[in-house]
């Protein structure tokens, strides 16, 4: 089957590619759909057609409109078969042979609620199921087609972005040396990111502290090693001035890569946490704001790099609010959900505003440190808490509010 899937549908599909986008509907629907994505090989599917579809000569746009298309019908056959079903979905022979798929995501659903669905579409096992339960606990049709909208316009471009450039890149050029460079940087950044959370696992007073050093030692060396980076600056330079990116799309985008999205979002969290009294959780918020500002000073950051620091710092600050309460793997799971938006946002940023490669790494290791070290500092005076209503309801809720308010232009009024 995988073996059909992975092989003989490719193959067809290079000699046909008019058939490209209904696959990637296609793909995107099965890999939302309950069971079917439990089953099938959906993120390697998507990523070979949406190379394909790349170097095709689809647009971007087009790519992005198919995938959101088949995962927000994959989601609503999976609610209609929760809500059909109800709790006689337990006796389907899978599910009998399975029954911890179901346990799993609804304890998943319960926990996170709403927001389980938003989050729950970038965690593998239980993407497919979280809809479903949902259906099955007879959660409000129209919320559930809410979430279900942002959540898919979230996830297409992360899971198409990569393949799709990818095909794209075949027919750029690649300078000599380019791919020592970038795999020695992607190894490094993966040995950091281990590093630091191995020094978290242990929970010790001193692991905050520790990471955050770890990230200023890395800081650092990027910045004593700048020159290493140059071809990998100079060979982003040229592809994004070949890569064929809506004008119209990446100006309406560009607003959340401009300082008045972090203005705004540090805004509403500092009022919602005020409002709810949880003063320590304020405390974290401005002593990781202040901390940001003093090493971007520090590291002589450019604005590009600065503005999306603070964006990140205050997305990683929401999650981190919201699960203090639940272990280090839970903690950590539910942490990898700022990866999207983060992705996101610096995705933006290096096409909107010619953002370098190195201010694009600078940004993400001056949030982690400035979050790191800013939690042992609070965390000194007694540790921080889940804040009370109402910003425990709201904290996941406002980076994206933020985000469309700013696309909006409610901040002109």
């Amino acid at each position: 089957m995988d073996n059909l899937l992975t092989g003989s549908l490719i193959e067809w599909l290079g000699d046909h590619r008019q058939w490209l986008g209904l696959a990637i509907f296609l793909i995107a629907l099965l890999e939302s759909l309950a069971v079917a994505g439990l089953v099938i090989p959906g993120v390697f599917l998507l990523l070979a057609v949406t190379a394909m579809a790349g170097g095709g000569g689809m647009s971007f746009v087009a790519a992005l409109s198919w995938a959101f298309c088949g995962a927000v019908l994959g989601d609503m056959l999976s609610f209609a078969l929760g809500r059909f079903f109800h709790q006689d979905i337990r006796r389907l022979g899978l599910f009998r042979r399975h029954p911890q798929w179901i346990a799993r995501g609804e304890i998943f659903f319960r926990r996170y609620g709403l927001f389980g669905i938003f989050i729950g579409r970038f965690v593998g096992p239980i993407r497919p199921i979280i809809p479903m339960i949902a259906g099955m606990l007879d959660m409000p049709t129209v919320r559930f087609v809410a979430i279900n909208l942002l959540s898919a316009l979230a996830w297409a471009p992360v899971y198409v972005t990569p393949g799709f450039l990818a095909g794209r890149a075949v027919k750029w050029p690649v300078p000599e040396f380019f791919w020592q460079h970038a795999l020695t940087l992607l190894g490094l950044l993966a040995g950091l990111l281990l590093a630091v959370v191995l020094i978290l696992r242990a929970q010790q007073r001193w692991s905050n502290i520790l990471a955050g050093l770890l990230c200023l030692v890395a800081l650092v060396a990027l910045a004593m090693h700048s020159e290493r980076l140059v071809i990998l600056d100079q060979s982003l330079a040229v592809w994004l001035s070949m890569a064929d990116v809506n004008a119209g799309l990446l100006d309406a985008m560009a607003a959340l890569a401009s300082p008045v999205y972090p203005a705004a979002l540090f805004s509403l969290l500092a009022l919602s946490l005020a409002m709810s009294r949880g003063w320590r959780s304020l405390a974290l918020t401005l002593v990781a704001s202040l901390m940001c500002g003093l090493l971007v000073l520090a590291f002589d950051a450019t604005w590009q790099a600065t503005t999306l620091a603070a964006s990140l710092l205050l997305i990683a600050i929401a999650a981190l609010l919201k699960n203090r309460p639940h272990a280090f793997w839970t903690r950590a799971a539910f942490m990898s959900g700022v990866a999207p938006p983060a992705i996101l946002l610096g995705t933006i940023s290096l096409a909107a505003t010619h953002m370098s490669l190195m201010g694009l790494v600078n940004a993400f290791l001056l949030a982690a440190a400035s979050l790191l070290l800013s939690l042992w500092l609070v965390e000194r005076a007694g540790p921080v808490e889940c804040p009370a209503f109402p910003a425990n309801n709201l904290l996941l809720w406002l980076p994206l509010a933020t985000a469309v308010g700013v696309l909006s232009g409610l901040h002109y009024f």
